[in-house]
């Protein structure tokens, strides 16, 4: 069974010139994700969760930074400042248990970082793995005042369909 190493990395360079580092999570981004959440606006995590949270819990923490990189696949964005790495951004994906070609996604931009073009090389290179895995669709569940997610979608490229059901756009990228 492939599936994409906890040595994956990739560098892009952002519109504005600056250098990004996208690679895969580890447990050990545990700290940096817990601290990357509490910069994130009420807006931000309204449009991530679907509600405001105040913290993550350690079991969402181990959730989200303890992926096994088949049936769950989460990519770290650090922009590269010298020799400093600052996290900006976590794209993901989870395997459904009834159609495994298929995937729920979520893409998380820091506040301060957001319309730069994180979150489209982040799209990008969570296209590029889910297709290294076989998957053929992935889903996105987004409440219809996150614009810039929308945005993001709309201007994929790829095949896009998306329908409405009880106030949440879920959007279905085909691969």
């Amino acid at each position: 069974m492939r599936r994409i190493t906890s040595s994956y990395h990739v560098r892009e360079i952002l519109p504005d010139g600056q250098a990004l580092r996208i690679r895969a999570i580890r447990p050990s981004d545990r700290k940096a994700l817990h601290d990357a959440f509490h910069l994130l606006s009420k807006a931000t995590i309204r449009d991530r969760f679907f509600n405001v949270k105040l913290d993550l819990t350690p079991e969402e923490l181990s959730y989200f930074t303890e992926v096994d990189r088949f049936c769950h696949v989460a990519l770290v964005a650090e922009l590269e400042q010298g020799q400093q790495r600052r996290p900006v951004g976590v794209g993901r994906f989870v395997r459904s248990e009834e159609q495994p070609e298929v995937c729920e996604f979520a893409i998380t931009i820091v506040d301060e970082f957001q319309g730069q073009g994180i979150g489209k090389a982040l799209l990008k290179r969570l296209v590029d793995c889910a297709r290294r895995l076989g998957i053929r669709q992935l889903d996105a569940s987004v409440l219809p005042q996150n614009a810039r997610m929308s945005r993001l979608l709309h201007r994929s490229g790829l095949p896009l369909a998306s329908r409405l059901q009880d106030g949440v756009l879920t959007y279905s990228l085909s691969l």
